[in-house]
């Protein structure tokens, strides 16, 4: 009986500390929750803005990619406006050769050739053309560089054509000191020089500028052919030879002008 009495007893105990409990609490329930609101608050705005944050750095992401993509088609179409420009202005430039060759080396240009090949052995001195019969060329045209005369075309095929040059010891021009009367005939003589002969009365020295003249009647008269680096007398002084080298370097030769023949 004692013991049914205890648990009784402890029961009873452990109700009435249950009921105080609850009793204490009760009135500090609204206060925690006050207490909490303020700071729980914040946390659907916090996560509204992170949301936000996270649409627009996507968006920036997307627009930085399009913009890096615009600004790599902006610079491919830089550096093709570049190419343009720069064929645009060797265009020019070559149609401005050929203006000053026909303002100056009379009468006219015909064609204006690209170099595509060469002989330069020690036999002949001789180019090759990337245009021909189909082009307007014809054998007999001089053919001329800004710089002076190059030479004579001797074979013409339907797109190439053969230019026999100054430095060819089978060519022959008429030449004349620019500045003194008189002509005389010059040759070529391999690798890099002309050989040019005149009268004794002829009054030619280091230094001259040789124009083409009119005896051979195979190039227009007054082109520039060379400068002439010595003077000896030969067959007892019946005859000056001059050593010319041509104002034309050969193997710099990129284009040539091709003239109307006389």
């Amino acid at each position: 009986m004692s013991e049914v009495a205890l648990r009784r007893t402890l029961f009873l105990l452990l109700l009435a500390l249950g009921l105080g409990l609850a009793a204490l609490t009760r009135p500090l329930a609204p206060r925690v929750a006050l207490a909490l609101s303020p700071l729980t608050a914040p946390l659907p705005t916090l996560g509204h803005r992170l949301g936000q944050n996270l649409r627009a750095g996507l968006s920036a992401l997307l627009e930085r990619r399009d913009l890096y993509q615009e600004v790599r088609g902006l610079r491919d179409r830089v550096s093709a406006l570049e190419m343009e420009n720069r064929q645009l202005r060797l265009e020019v430039e070559r149609l401005s050769r050929a203006l000053e060759v026909r303002k100056a080396q009379a009468p006219g240009v015909v064609a204006v050739a690209p170099v595509v090949g060469e002989d330069l052995s020690g036999l002949y001195r001789r180019l090759l053309l990337g245009l021909g019969e189909q082009d307007g060329l014809r054998p007999g045209m001089p053919v001329t560089a800004p710089e002076g005369l190059v030479g004579l075309v001797v074979e013409v095929e339907a797109r190439r054509a053969l230019v026999r040059t100054l430095l060819d010891p089978e060519s022959q021009v008429g030449v004349r000191p620019e500045k003194a009367p008189g002509r005389g005939i010059a040759r070529g003589a391999p690798p890099d020089h002309l050989v040019a002969e005149f009268p004794p009365t002829v009054k030619v020295a280091p230094g001259d500028l040789l124009l083409t003249g009119t005896p051979l009647g195979l190039f227009p008269d007054g082109i520039p052919v060379g400068r002439v680096e010595r003077v000896e007398r030969v067959q007892g002084g019946l005859k000056q030879r001059a050593w010319v080298r041509p104002l034309v370097q050969l193997s710099l030769l990129e284009e040539v002008m091709v003239l109307r023949p006389l």
